[in-house]
């Protein structure tokens, strides 16, 4: 709805005694007009179109009539008398009576079009406290009563429309964030201390003068009671939108706040989440806003900017203040407790304190982005996941010996990601016992004991897991290989076609079970050739041996160019193990195979695993293949993994500064699931000390990554699967600096 300016030139006329040309300004909610005289005179008309707002916009005008007897006061708008001297003047356009108010024109250039320096957001902070400190003590019942849809108190409500926000990425993180407030600000919300607040210090209502100082700040339309830390909340919001010095733009708005009006404990240790929580806000908000039948163009002015900081924010650990950790003194602490078998990471072991999707905060309030941890498949502390778990634990946790929907939803969701021949499945609680359940499923149906395995493979902790891994029988520990286990030795070879196939000799019954790791990681993410493993699986197949895929570091999109990294082959499985992505970090485990298979194990003994398949790891397993699709992360991990694949500097011996004394003899994998393999320039050996040292001097910088294969020479790169395309050049412009 708009007025014709004829119409409100004779108004202004009518009611002020003033000859004034008009111009319709942007505004969220009410009519926004600026009025010029002859003289140069300048004036903001507002109407506002809901009769309901008269109680309401009578109280504003009383507390902004009261402010301007402040010092703060020349930065405020302040309404002016009519000819009936009244603050209200009542206007009446095809039918409806709208209620108009005339203000000074305040002179200033808005914040969201100005780049003051850090001085400004000190003044910034000490003029919404001046406001906050003033307006203490002013009640009435409207006031106490008030609410409105951007109330940051009122944040949970956007939740139920966060699938409105278009973009998958920004989805994700806005719903971390509302699962952040739910857990940390709203246990404690009711110790908030509370007050009058301005509530709307957007970067569109602060303007600044021409010297870099607050000029005004204007439209109280949006003041309520509420938390006084949302009023500081709001501001920071808009305030550190677009500014590459954003931290230190929320330092001084907290500092200039606290001249005046110093902030408890409590509301400081919550500030983190509640700047989050008004960026989803506006971004959900747009959103309904786009749904609506009435777009405007001014509801998604800070949407880019939201979008953006959410995504900067999220990098921030939460531990502002950082705590004095002593690294020496917790390693002590941690072998105490534990055995020394219990390894930690880094030279330097890393204390941390939380998590959110790809980054990890440590207590002395570093982030880290984990490009390794491929066990949070979706992301650390996925809300989805998160939510999952919580709502099915506060109903019921049983186990298979009873009926319950969850289990059947879960097993056709897995399966149907599976080829058809590949139709049952038993849940466990973990990869290696994922393996040692496999063991059985292939000796009962085989008749056999008889395994092979790849070189460098491993396939869990368990004693029969252990005895299929080359990896700890054959290394520093271990006991040697099985005698009923035979290895296809030399990873060089492994790429290539076998030069035979595995023929059983004329009378001898010996069908073996091949264990496959579809990519090799512990041997440093070697992929294997597609006629490797068809020839393979033929020979074994010919010998009625059966093939088990371990697509416990693999599956559920990783590879990116499929689901399941045996696809890569074009071969089927006869059984496939699962494990660490299932559960996004909860403990869980399956094994798949045919019917047959099954049927085969059918022995008259039950097969019960206490926690497998239980209600709670079926709805977190069904949240996270939700989240695969719903976000495109197998999608996701094609495109950031080929792109790393082309960017990673194969092959050269000169890095920016100079010669150095190794190089990149490959990078090997698929998707998200990659190998960066170091060789030492005039030897040709593995070049094991250069990519440790990278390790941990990526470590320093923010990356989380470790090394692995025969030699630890190869750098391994296997993050969450939110892994982002400007994580992924980051990663590199920092690797770039030693390889």
């Amino acid at each position: 709805m708009s007025f014709e300016s004829g119409h409100l030139e004779k108004f202004i006329e009518d009611h002020y005694s003033l000859k004034v040309k008009f111009s319709e300004l942007s505004g969220y909610q009410d009519l926004n007009y600026l009025a010029k005289t002859e003289s140069g005179e300048k004036y903001i008309l507002k109407i506002s179109t809901d009769q309901e707002d008269r109680d309401f916009i009578n109280t504003q005008n009383a507390i902004l009539l009261n402010l301007a007897k402040q010092p703060i006061g020349n930065l405020l708008p302040h309404p002016i008398l009519n000819k009936a001297g009244e603050f209200i003047t009542l206007i009446t356009i095809n039918g409806i009576v709208a209620i108009a108010r005339l203000f000074p024109f305040i002179e200033g250039s808005f914040l969201a079009e100005s780049m003051p320096d850090i001085a400004f957001y000190v003044d910034l902070g000490r003029a919404f406290s001046q406001i906050d400190q003033q307006m203490a003590g002013f009640e009435n019942a409207t006031l106490k009563c008030r609410t409105h849809e951007w109330d940051l108190s009122r944040i949970m409500e956007v939740e139920e429309d966060i699938h409105l926000i278009s973009d998958p990425a920004d989805r994700r993180v806005a719903h971390y964030y509302l699962m952040k407030y739910r857990e940390e600000v709203l246990p404690v919300y009711h110790k908030l201390p509370r007050a009058l607040i301005h509530g709307d210090g957007n970067d569109w209502n602060i303007l600044v003068n021409s010297i870099g100082k607050v000029a005004g700040i204007i439209d109280f339309g949006d003041m309520l009671w509420s938390a006084r830390i949302n009023e500081v909340a709001i501001v920071l919001a808009y305030a550190m939108m677009g500014r590459s010095d954003y931290m230190d733009v929320y330092d001084a708005v907290i500092r200039g706040y606290q001249e005046i009006l110093p902030l408890t404990e409590l509301e400081l240790s919550l500030l983190y989440y509640l700047v989050g929580a008004r960026w989803c806000q506006t971004l959900v908000m747009a959103a309904r806003r786009t749904k609506s039948d009435t777009p405007n163009e001014y509801h998604q002015v800070s949407v880019k900017g939201a979008s953006e900081m959410l995504h900067i924010w999220i990098r921030e650990n939460p531990l502002k203040k950082a705590e004095e950790v002593k690294i020496v003194e917790e390693v002590n602490r941690r072998y105490l407790y534990f055995s020394k078998a219990v390894s930690l990471s880094y030279k330097e072991p890393i204390q941390m304190t939380g998590a959110a999707l790809q980054y990890m905060y440590s207590s002395d309030g570093k982030t880290f982005v984990d490009c390794v941890n491929n066990i949070p498949h979706v992301g650390h502390c996925h809300p989805k996941v998160v939510e999952a778990g919580q709502r099915q634990m506060s109903r019921l946790n049983t186990n298979t010996r009873y009926l319950y929907n969850s289990l059947d939803r879960y097993a056709e969701k897995l399966l149907s990601k599976l080829p058809d021949s590949l139709n049952k499945v038993f849940f466990v609680n973990s990869g290696s016992a994922a393996t040692d359940l496999a063991v059985r499923l292939a000796e009962a149906y085989t008749g056999q004991t008889e395994y092979l395995v790849l070189d460098y493979a491993y396939h869990g902790n368990t004693k029969a897991a252990i005895g299929l891994s080359p990896y700890k029988f054959n290394r520093k520990g271990g006991k040697g290989k099985p005698e009923n286990v035979t290895i296809l030795k030399d990873l060089a070879q492994l790429q290539v076609p076998p030069p035979s196939p595995l023929h059983r000799k004329e009378g001898e019954q010996n069908p073996r079970t091949f264990f496959a790791e579809s990519i090799v990681g512990c041997a440093g993410q070697i992929i294997l050739s597609k006629e490797f493993m068809q020839q393979t699986v033929n020979s074994v197949r010919a010998c009625e041996g059966i093939y088990v895929a371990d697509e416990v570091q693999t599956g559920f999109g990783r590879v990116g160019h499929k689901f399941w990294g045996y696809e890569l082959y074009d071969v089927i499985p006869d059984i496939v193990i699962l494990g660490k992505p299932m559960g996004n970090g909860h403990p869980m485990g399956a094994v798949v195979c045919t019917d047959a298979i099954a049927k085969n194990f059918e022995t008259g003994m039950e097969f019960f695993s206490s926690f497998g398949g239980n209600p709670v790891s079926c709805e977190i397993g069904l949240a996270v293949m939700e989240v695969i699709e719903e976000e495109g992360l197998q999608e996701n991990a094609r495109l950031v993994g080929d792109f790393l694949l082309q960017q990673l500097p194969v092959g050269s011996k000169e890095s920016a500064g100079g010669s150095r004394q190794y190089h990149i003899a490959e990078v090997r994998g698929s998707g998200l699931f990659l190998g960066i393999e170091l060789i030492e320039n005039e030897t040709g050996k593995p070049a094991t000390e250069a990519a440790v040292n990278i390790v941990n001097n990526m470590k320093e910088r923010g990356f989380l990554l470790s090394t692995d294969g025969p030699f630890n020479n190869v750098i391994k790169f296997k993050p969450p699967m939110c892994f982002s395309m400007r994580n992924a050049e980051e990663l590199i412009e920092n690797l770039g600096r030693w390889i």
